[in-house]
């Protein structure tokens, strides 16, 4: 049962490196299309169920082994960030999407590339955390 959790919970990982490659998906030229703004909010919505199979997987992996308090503290305040940075971000392409034709573009876009590299920042420090488990 172990290795199947991990398979999900590696599998889960890779899915969830839509975040790390999100900011460079956010060019002023890509972002202007609204089909595109569609499918990036789609791979949002399909990475944040993503997580949640992460969660399931990675609290039976983390019962079945010992880690510190202090690792235990910085995983649940990163997995909530991603989860929340992530939600931003749909939010606002959603709310863009179902938007009028002459949204102020300029102010919405800083929003959503500001909630874009948080993801990836907290993406990244959460696979620091999970490589080195053993480091804190």
């Amino acid at each position: 049962m172990n290795r199947i959790m991990l398979f999900f919970h590696v599998l889960g990982a890779v899915g969830m490196g839509f975040y790390l490659l999100l900011p460079f998906f956010l060019q002023k030229a890509f972002l202007e299309k609204r089909p595109v703004l569609h499918v990036l909010y789609w791979m949002n919505f399909i990475t944040q169920w993503v997580l949640v199979i992460q969660l399931f997987s990675g609290g039976y992996l983390y019962f079945k082994g010992s880690y510190s308090f202090l690792w235990i503290i910085l995983v649940f305040i990163t997995y909530m960030s991603i989860g929340g940075f992530g939600g931003l971000f749909g939010y606002y392409i959603r709310k863009y999407h179902h938007s009028p034709q002459d949204f102020t573009f300029h102010l919405w876009i800083r929003k959503v590339r500001i909630h874009a590299i948080f993801a990836s920042i907290t993406m990244l420090l959460i696979l620091v955390l999970m490589l080195f488990p053993y480091q804190f």
